[in-house]
């Protein structure tokens, strides 16, 4: 009888029009009795979609935030069946007749629903003809799969949305061409605040500030001291970066401890192959005193962007990736070739290479392989254009200032590689960084315009700050 009650309230009190046109829905048995259930929305606006997933006279609600998906779950031996429901609203404007104000329209919301099932387990019944005795067997799920830190299911945001190597097509000449175009607007309208952080982060290492340092020198007594800053700049920063996560709940899991992995791989790699390669060679080839010094700001980007994921449901552009600066205390003549074009292209290259790794089997067998290969890849390449560019870091102009006579075409070469990467990577590719961003922003609906603001606020504190810093501090 419950069933039975169960079966009249899906065909009867939801008052839904069917529709198997736009609403895609398919369920299929994975693992006897784990199923994968898959829909696609064909809607381009809808309010709600909820999947109602009727098992052993039970009835289960999800809430579904994305129109495609799928979703694996577990344990459905018996007959099950999935009905998808999707809430629309639609403006109509009325007719004259039916209103008398000069302009009226009427919101209507409309709800459509498209079914699916599938059967129970079958079981195997084995009779013989010398007894009257039938034996029913039924097959035993399979042991449970073993899974390794390794090849955990990884589902923060920051991670997933990352593009890996087979999802981009470096040798599409006609979105080549269309980058070159979209360039200027889409890194000014998406990436300043990116660029106003590096600005930041140089004018910290240029000016003496009491509020962050209260010493300019780094001497060796105060080494070791220093070394364990940058390490707990790394940590912390790693650690705000695997706690950026749906919910943003604090606990010792292991994704978090993975994403917490991927972060600090990340962050080691593009601070030492841009800061740390040019500090080397300071000090080998041309014999300059080098210090590296923590960026505190680091930490602090990385805590706003971490509380305007938890309250606003979106981070402030990538999380700052270099938490610590070299120092060359000595004065040279200028070089022939900066060392600021090795660690650049360098960086480049690296940047390159991770992002090589998401193609190769055996990285992608492992999700933390996967996760620690994408994030460093993001950071290397979004870490070369923000030195470089004037209003960031503005070391391509001090690169150029650094050589000599023809040997100033090769930092423009790198700056140009640097570009190429980042525009074909991370912009114009229809799973790229921005395209993600751009997805993320519609379905904000109209609080799209409130993180806007809340943007331009972000960039005219920094903006402030940073020249407050520049009137007020000393010069080093």
């Amino acid at each position: 009888m419950k069933k039975f009650l169960l079966i009249l309230f899906f065909t009867l009190f939801i008052s839904a029009t069917p529709d198997s046109e736009n609403l895609n829905i398919t369920i299929e048995r994975k693992e006897e009795s784990t199923i994968v259930i898959s829909w696609n929305v064909l809607y381009e606006e809808f309010d709600t979609i909820t999947l109602n997933i009727l098992h052993n006279e039970n009835i289960e609600t999800y809430d579904i935030p994305l129109s495609e998906g799928s979703i694996e779950l577990c344990c459905y031996e018996n007959e099950v069946r999935v009905t998808i429901n999707v809430n629309v609203t639609k403006v109509v404007q009325l007719s004259e007749e039916d209103c008398a104000a000069d302009s009226c329209i009427s919101f209507e919301r409309e709800e459509f629903q498209n079914e699916t099932s599938i059967a129970a387990i079958p079981t195997t019944t084995t009779s013989t003809t010398t007894t009257t005795t039938t034996t029913t067997t039924t097959i035993p799920p399979p042991p449970p799969e073993s899974t390794s830190f390794l090849n955990i299911e990884i589902t923060n945001e920051l991670i997933t949305s990352i593009p890996l190597f087979d999802d981009i097509d470096l040798t599409d000449q006609e979105k080549n061409s269309i980058a070159f175009i979209m360039t200027t607007v889409i890194i000014v309208l998406f990436y300043l605040v990116l660029l106003l952080q590096e600005w930041f982060n140089k004018i910290l290492t240029e000016y003496r500030v009491k509020f962050f340092r209260k010493d300019s020198d780094i001497s060796s007594k105060s080494r070791l001291l220093n070394y364990f800053k940058i390490l707990f700049a790394l940590t912390m920063t790693a650690f705000l970066i695997g706690y950026v996560e749906e919910g943003a709940s604090l606990v010792l899991d292991l994704e978090n401890l993975a994403v917490f992995l991927a972060a600090f791989v990340g962050l080691v790699s593009v601070t030492f192959f841009y800061e740390g390669v040019e500090g080397l060679i300071e000090k080998f080839i041309f014999k300059q005193k080098v210090r590296f010094r923590w960026a505190p700001q680091a930490v602090f980007f990385a805590l706003i962007s971490t509380l305007a994921f938890i309250y606003f449901k979106m981070p402030i552009g990538f999380i700052f990736g270099f938490i610590a600066s070299s120092y060359i205390l000595n004065k040279r003549p200028i070089a022939k070739l900066s060392p600021k074009f090795y660690s650049s292209i360098v960086l480049s290259v690296v940047g390159f290479g991770f992002f090589y790794l998401t193609s190769l089997p055996v990285i992608l067998d492992s999700t933390v392989f996967t996760a620690i290969a994408a994030i460093s890849y993001l950071m290397c390449i979004e870490g070369v254009l923000l030195k470089a560019l004037p209003g960031g870091g503005n070391e391509l102009l001090e690169s150029l200032n650094d050589s000599t006579g023809p040997y100033k075409v090769f930092p423009l070469l790198s700056f140009l590689l640097g570009l190429w990467l980042f525009i074909r990577i991370l912009i114009v590719s229809p799973d790229s960084e921005f395209s993600n961003l751009q997805q993320d922003l519609l379905s904000m609906g109209s609080f799209s315009l409130t993180f806007g603001l809340m943007l331009v606020g972000y960039m005219l504190s920094i903006l402030i700050i940073g020249f407050f810093i520049k009137v007020k501090g000393k010069n080093e």
